[in-house]
């Protein structure tokens, strides 16, 4: 590929494309050139490939750095310079992070019974215990299901409280009138 010099009017022409559209044209061909889109995600790659490597070789490998006491280089008998090989932790973390991301909760398939009242409740609180005993279900997933029972038993006690509320405004909403 053919590299064309960076000018200044070249320069100036890509300023003033950036100020007048807010994005350059290169990236209305990436949107409209499929190929030229794929060449440019390769790219990308490419180049996250190689910092990935740069920092590979940073964390396992390590970086030569000269040694430094109270601000000066320390030599050795002959002068020289005595180096000291520094690892990169925050890398290696980084990089274990990239390949082996936080586990996603699995999804859990457990049939709680209906859930219509709050004697329902106790049914699906006696189901959750059974499905730990048999190893259906862990003991924290158990708890996060008894969770959801909670809410529902909470909202429906809203729920009605809410219907006798209105029951005792409109009872004494009739003996005013």
């Amino acid at each position: 590929m053919r590299r064309l010099k960076r000018t200044g009017a070249r320069r100036e022409l890509f300023l003033k494309s950036l100020a007048d559209t807010g994005r350059t044209r290169v990236y209305e061909l990436r949107k409209a050139d499929p190929a030229f889109a794929a060449a440019w995600e390769e790219a990308e790659e490419i180049a996250a490939d190689a910092l990935e490597a740069e920092a590979r070789r940073r964390a396992v490998e390590g970086t030569q750095e000269p040694l430094v006491s109270a601000g000066r280089i320390v030599r050795d008998d002959d002068g020289q310079p005595i180096a000291i090989r520094r690892y990169s932790d925050n890398l290696l973390l980084a990089l274990l992070k990239a390949h082996r991301p936080p586990r996603r909760e699995r999804s859990v398939r457990f049939q709680l019974p209906s859930l219509r009242s709050a004697s329902d409740a106790a049914s699906a609180m006696a189901a959750l215990t059974a499905g730990v005993a048999a190893g259906e279900v862990t003991p924290g997933e158990a708890a996060e299901f008894s969770k959801l029972v909670e809410a529902f038993v909470r909202a429906l006690e809203a729920s009605e409280f809410d219907l006798r509320l209105r029951a005792i405004e409109a009872k004494d909403d009739a003996t005013r009138s």
